[in-house]
């Protein structure tokens, strides 16, 4: 990392401080939501089915652990991307304008995002092992992780496009369109058809693999989670170095032409 990455990480994070809600959303929301929604769910029984051909005998109340955590992370995540996004539109130029270039200050935010996003997992982990006992962890965990880094793009991506308040009602809309019903096993024992073209498929597979299967069945569905993760960060690395690359650009041309200097 070259040392002009570091400092715009620096700042980046710095500037991140300054706005705590979205921390304090990312400690109190889960700890809320998936103990209220475990404790008011019952023990009524459910077969799902599992990546490899695998059905499982569970209950309502056991999906409701990695589901809502699932959900919590997602839209969290989402919502630093929304943030982030803005963060960075907005004063990300100023760095842009003194000679960093486009992509560093890009990569700086990717990793405030990146480090919200972890975070929201490990709450989110931490809360749904006090009322739910995976069959493997590790599987768990990083569909967990992925989840939280494929909707922080999408929710960067659409952050790039919209203001903050449209793009939350947005990606609140995308989350539980996607997560909480077409892929949820609380509605469909086995994902319905066209699932696999939204990105929780994927990523809701692989989880539901990890909690209730001790052997792992889900390769395909964990590369093409991959490949939704690096197609999404692709964009959002490429929208907003282009969006700070062309707002640099027209800054510097207004300062540099008589009369034509901002404030």
């Amino acid at each position: 990392m070259s040392t002009r990455t570091r400092t715009a990480t620096v700042m980046a994070f710095r500037d991140q401080r300054r706005r705590p809600l979205v921390l304090i959303l990312i400690v109190l929301v889960p700890a809320y939501v998936i103990l209220w929604s475990v404790a008011e769910t019952k023990p009524t029984p459910r077969t799902i089915g599992l990546p490899g051909g695998e059905w499982m005998t569970t209950t309502m109340k056991a999906l409701h652990g990695p589901g809502m955590a699932g959900l919590m992370i997602a839209f969290l995540a989402a919502l630093v991307g929304v943030f982030v996004t803005h963060s960075a539109l907005q004063g990300d130029r100023r760095l842009v304008l003194a000679g960093f270039r486009a992509r560093e200050a890009v990569l700086a935010r990717l990793l405030v995002m990146a480090a919200a996003t972890l975070l929201a997992v490990a709450v989110s982990a931490a809360i749904m092992a006090i009322v739910f006992t995976p069959a493997s962890w590790l599987p768990v965990i990083g569909a967990l992780v992925l989840i939280g880094l494929v909707y922080a793009a999408i929710g960067a991506l659409v952050g790039a496009l919209l203001d903050k308040l449209p793009a939350t009602y947005l990606i609140l809309f995308l989350i539980m369109t996607d997560l909480g019903v077409v892929q949820s096993p609380m509605f469909h024992a086995s994902p319905v058809r066209l699932a696999w073209l939204l990105p929780g498929y994927a990523l809701d597979r692989l989880l539901y693999a990890g909690a209730f299967s001790p052997t792992f069945h889900a390769a395909g569905v964990l590369l093409l989670a991959f490949a939704w993760l690096g197609g999404l960060s692709l964009a959002v690395f490429l929208v907003l170095g282009r969006a700070l690359g062309t707002r640099g650009a027209l800054e510097r041309t207004g300062s540099s032409t008589p009369g034509g200097s901002k404030k």
